[in-house]
């Protein structure tokens, strides 16, 4: 059997925090996302390894966690979804 050289491209979420202002969870998760995808240099993805050939945004928000900055128990923080709506975790059912 031969052996041959394959590039796998393997889709992974990686966790960005952005400091934004903003009236409410919403009108925060939007203005992150303008953030993180008007410049597609925000973050730089920089492979390490010889074996990675290229590292780059898969363009995909899986979701959201909004932290309020004045509250350091997270008593505000809540998970959303990529459409921006409230999602349960098992972690946190407060949200539905």
């Amino acid at each position: 059997m031969t052996v041959r050289r394959h590039f796998v491209h393997v889709y992974t979420t990686i966790r960005i925090k952005v400091a934004v202002d903003a009236e409410d969870h919403r009108a925060a998760m939007q203005a992150a996302d303008a953030v993180v995808f008007a410049d597609r240099h925000t973050v730089e993805l920089i492979p390490v390894h010889t074996a990675v050939v290229d590292a780059d945004y898969a363009e995909e928000v899986t979701e959201y966690l909004v932290d309020e900055a004045d509250d350091p128990d997270f008593a505000r923080s809540r998970n959303y979804g990529p459409d921006f709506m409230p999602a349960c975790t098992s972690s946190d059912r407060r949200a539905a």
